[in-house]
């Protein structure tokens, strides 16, 4: 945030999404300290929009909680940034605090996955910076984040979003490539469709965050969504999804249902790609345009029609 967000009296909005580690990731990661049981980010705002409505994510209502979102206009200039390898590839800015070539398969990989986004989805690409803040050593990234960023939780890697900044935050670590995969699309996303709803975007998030090979098949969701259908427990329900304006109050079921959908969109007909394309594309040019939901009810029919068809493609991709 720069001292011109601060005079509109937070009309803009900070935006802050982290990956947590869920509780399989604590057994096989003995070496990371405890983290919160929870997956996938957490975004919290902390400002009405332009026309003084509430944003969809929670808003900082507590003092301190401001205090420290004014803050923030500190954060790229800070001392302990990495800073030791800084180059520039594509939309990519990397700074790292170790050695890094610029051809790092990992660093051409994040760079391929702009034009994949574009491709998958219909969408521009930009020339707005995604800064990528690597820290070799974990402790280090602790440190930073409990400093800069002390009301989030513990977490592997973080994206964060101002008026004028979209950086990505991260460990240097085993999970490392699924991270900034996570992160990365994060900041594609945001450079070309600001107001993306909350659901929507982990979902995108959770679908490109895989390598590519996986066609976005995201086996661990899969299963679980299956194992759910199975045991009565779940439904498929966009409209439950598109109510949720706190990634706070998201839930492990919610992250794999929101990249269901997306699967089943992007994977299974012309026509449903097409829909989230055209959903997108209005999104660009106006954030309050209609839910997703109700495109769907025009195109595929009642509620019950959709849960149906998105049931079936759970059993199938879940066996």
């Amino acid at each position: 945030m720069n001292s011109s967000l601060v005079s509109l009296q937070f009309q803009s909005s900070l935006r802050f999404s982290c990956v947590i580690a869920s509780a399989p990731a604590l057994a096989r990661f003995a070496c990371l300290p405890l983290m919160v049981a929870v997956a996938g980010c957490a975004h919290t705002m902390v400002a009405l929009d332009a026309a003084g409505r509430p944003t969809l994510w929670q808003r900082f209502d507590q003092p301190n909680l401001v205090a420290d979102a004014v803050g923030l206009s500190g954060v790229f200039a800070a001392a302990d940034l990495p800073k030791r390898t800084e180059r520039r590839v594509g939309q990519l800015q990397i700074h790292a605090d170790f050695p890094l070539a610029g051809q790092h398969r990992l660093i051409r990989e994040l760079d391929n996955l702009r034009v994949t986004i574009s491709q998958q989805l219909d969408l521009p690409v930009s020339d707005e910076p995604i800064h990528l803040y690597l820290f070799a050593d974990l402790k280090d990234y602790q440190r930073f984040v409990q400093r800069h960023f002390p009301q989030f939780p513990t977490r592997r890697a973080c994206f964060v979003e101002t008026d004028t900044t979209l950086a990505v935050f991260a460990a240097w670590q085993e999970r490392i490539a699924e991270d900034l995969r996570h992160e990365t699309t994060h900041g594609y996303l945001h450079a070309v469709v600001p107001g993306l709803p909350l659901w929507l975007d982990e979902g995108l998030a959770e679908f490109f965050e895989l390598p590519e090979a996986a066609a976005g098949l995201h086996d661990r969701h899969a299963a679980q969504l299956a194992g759910r259908l199975l045991e009565g427990t779940w439904q498929p329900q966009l409209e439950r999804l598109e109510s949720l304006e706190d990634a706070a109050a998201m839930s492990q079921d919610h992250y794999a249902e929101a990249w269901c959908w997306v699967h089943w969109l992007l994977q299974t007909t012309p026509e449903r790609r097409r829909l989230l394309e055209r959903y997108l594309s209005d999104l660009r040019h106006d954030p309050a345009t209609a839910p997703l939901s109700v495109r769907l009810r025009e195109a595929e029919g009642p509620p019950t029609v959709t849960t149906a068809a998105v049931r079936s493609h759970v059993e199938q991709i879940g066996e």
